[in-house]
């Protein structure tokens, strides 16, 4: 501005200007430094005077000053000359600058305000859901709780059949057994009357020894099969209500699930074959195998055959290959269509809700198999065709003699 002779004036409000803008930045930079807020009122209209009174203005101003000066003017009538001040469309177009800076300002306050809004929404729906699951949790772990306790309600309602079905078969053998004494008892008296005889032929006491020899063997053998099916309840309802583990033959534990469910079965027309090795011996839960295979046969005499009134089959197929121990369970029954089947192992579902079915049946044999046997069931069925169950579970070989358990 020197070399340019510049009127003084002018050029002294120039250096001024830029000197507070030098001075504005400074603070503004150590402000920012300290980590003070800014105003954003203040740096927009900062910003807007710095844009028209000096750029658009002393700049464009000292510009025309040093072309007038060049030309031969003289420095103070070209500072005179030069009024941008009086310009009135520098008020129109700081004005227009200043309602735009404060729209930007507004807008920045509103989506300020917008934020923090969403930031407490965002809290509060934080600390619902925190809620929300911790109530969902709690009612998750009642509804474990009341499960439990409806799994072990059929399991006693399953044990109660079992044992109202083992008394009526076992009267029939007792009373049978009750019968025969009760005659040789008549017969002894009888003998006894004859040796009191001055004479008694050799063929009346044979006689009487015959029958006598009759009914006691006919007591003997009815009490021997009483005997059998109380051994044979007694392991099995030990092992319903017990999930020790210890050694049994396959083949007896499916012959004591069919002794105790005879009384459900031996007036349908259901036949039930059973292909198992005899001398296959196993170590584990025996009685979640006696429950498992208690719930597939209800479940087909129920389901599959209509409460026993229509006629079919009933074959399990059972032995080991390799590590594992396999069940093959098919029935040639009712079967299921592929809605039911893709629910079969679900808790509480049924096709009978209003007929007696609970819906549990073969969800506790679904976990019969993976918790109790540590194994896998895989249900196949079609409509009409019968139902197949196949079964795994790891094989446990019998421990030594003596072993502890």
């Amino acid at each position: 501005m020197t070399a340019s002779q510049v009127a003084p004036a002018h050029a002294e409000r120039h250096r001024e200007t830029h000197r507070r803008f030098i001075k504005q930045v400074g603070e503004w930079l150590a402000r920012r430094k300290s980590e003070e807020s800014i105003s954003l009122h203040q740096l927009l209209d900062f910003l807007a005077n710095w844009l028209i009174f000096h750029i658009l203005g002393d700049d464009q101003s000292l510009g025309r000053q040093v072309a007038a000066i060049r030309s031969g003017m003289d420095p103070q009538a070209a500072c005179a000359q030069d009024r941008t001040s009086d310009d009135p469309r520098t008020d129109i177009l700081l004005g227009a600058l200043r309602r735009l800076y404060g729209d930007l300002v507004a807008r920045n306050e509103e989506l300020l305000s917008a934020q923090h809004s969403l930031s407490s929404l965002n809290a509060t729906l934080e600390q619902r859901v925190v809620e929300r699951t911790t109530e969902l949790t709690e009612v998750n772990a009642r509804l474990n709780e009341e499960q439990g306790k409806v799994l072990e309600a059929e399991k006693m309602a399953s044990l109660g059949r079992m044992v109202a079905g083992f008394a009526h078969e076992v009267n029939t053998p007792v009373g049978v057994a009750v019968g025969a004494v009760s005659q040789s008892r008549e017969l002894v008296a009888e003998l006894s009357s004859l040796l009191d005889k001055e004479e008694v032929t050799e063929a009346e006491l044979r006689e009487r020894m015959s029958m006598l020899d009759e009914t006691s063997s006919l007591a003997l053998a009815n009490l021997q099969r009483a005997a059998g099916m109380v051994q044979s309840f007694k392991r099995t309802a030990v092992d319903q209500t017990s999930e020790r583990e210890r050694d049994y033959a396959l083949a007896e534990v499916i012959e004591d699930v069919q002794k105790s469910l005879q009384n459900a079965f031996k007036t349908t027309p259901i036949r039930i074959e059973v292909d198992c090795p005899a001398d296959l011996q196993l170590h584990g839960p025996a009685g979640t195998l006696v429950q498992l295979l208690a719930n597939l046969l209800q479940n087909s005499r129920m389901h599959g055959f209509a409460d026993g009134t229509r006629a079919g089959r009933i074959y399990i197929r059972a032995g080991v290959a390799g590590d594992q121990v396999f069940i093959d369970y098919h029935d040639d029954g009712a079967g299921m269509t592929a809605d039911t089947l893709a629910h079969a192992f679900e808790p509480f579902y049924t096709t009978r809700r209003g007929s007696g079915g609970s819906g549990l049946g073969l969800y506790i044999a679904y976990n019969l198999v993976t918790q109790g046997l540590h194994g896998r069931i895989r249900c196949e069925s079609t409509l009409g065709q019968g139902t197949r169950f196949f079964i795994e579970y790891p094989r446990q070989t019998p421990l030594p003699n003596g072993a502890a358990q």
